[in-house]
């Protein structure tokens, strides 16, 4: 229904391949580069709906613009209303924010691993060896960290946020309070770890990356990835990318070289493998 409504529309393109949506399942994003367009594909959309014996849910349906600069008023009419214009919006489980980035994605997800905690409290608490509560914390605690976290952009300032959380983590479980003057190499040390789990989001995206640069996740993940979008770049530095993550972690420093090193699969796993021995030092 979606591929005949949108057959002959513009919506955005890379590398000269033209991308309308976004669909998983009966989620979708309508995608264009300006006002008209979009209304143009909705108005299309509706119609397909109707003929097909569906309808779109107004309240559900929300409009957002992605750019760096300052947010414009899109109004986007859907049988004689207005849809709702938004800053950020839930799709598949994460966040996706009107700036492209994942610091709010980031944040959300700490605050609802530590939610995550704190249901689990009496357990991870209680009279029951510590071996076991690490492996309840790894499952029940850090499991809701991590979710989507092969799509994450990193920086410094998250990669401490993390790490303050699973130091967190590791006082409460030890029972420590905030007045106790106990420094992290000493909790470190009563829980016999390391911090980790920075270093293992790491290997989740990396082995993500060799999947999706040896083609087994589809040509729309390469379109999206290797693709140029026509038009003028905003003036400024460039923003950190995905890409710039696999270059930094890989000490390979183009895009080619790394597409071809990721095409080798026992190459790729070992490339990973020695990254983790390097953090483990």
């Amino acid at each position: 229904m979606i591929a005949e409504a949108l057959e002959h529309e513009d919506g955005i393109k890379f590398n000269g391949i033209n991308v309308t949506n976004l669909r998983y399942a009966d989620d979708a994003v309508l995608v264009a580069n300006s006002r008209k367009k979009l209304q143009k594909m909705l108005d299309k959309l509706n119609i397909a709906c109707k003929i097909y014996g569906m309808a779109l849910i107004v309240a559900k349906t929300k409009v957002m613009i992605v750019s760096n600069s300052k947010q414009e008023k899109c109004d986007i009419l859907f049988d004689n209303s207005i849809l709702e214009q938004v800053s950020h919006y839930k799709y598949l489980g994460s966040w996706i924010t009107e700036d492209a980035r994942c610091e709010e994605e980031i944040r959300t997800r700490i605050g609802m691993a530590k939610a995550a905690f704190w249901q689990n409290k009496e357990v991870m608490r209680g009279n029951i060896r510590f071996c076991t509560k690490m492996k309840i914390l790894n499952c029940y605690v850090f499991s809701v960290l991590n979710y989507g976290c092969e799509s994450w952009t990193w920086n410094k300032a998250m990669c401490k946020k993390v790490n303050a959380f699973e130091m967190w983590c590791y006082r409460r479980l030890l029972k420590i309070s905030w007045r106790d003057k106990i420094t992290n190499e000493e909790v470190l040390r009563r829980v016999h770890a390391k911090l980790h789990f920075v270093r293992d989001m790491r290997k989740r995206k990396l082995e993500y990356a060799g999947h999706v640069l040896r083609g087994s996740s589809g040509e729309s993940h390469l379109y999206l990835l290797e693709g140029k979008i026509s038009g003028k770049r905003a003036r400024g530095r460039p923003r950190r990318t995905w890409m710039n993550d696999i270059i930094d972690w890989t000490g390979i420093h183009t895009y080619g070289e790394i597409k071809r090193v990721a095409e080798d699969r026992n190459r790729w796993k070992t490339i990973v493998v020695n990254l983790l021995l390097e953090d483990d030092k």
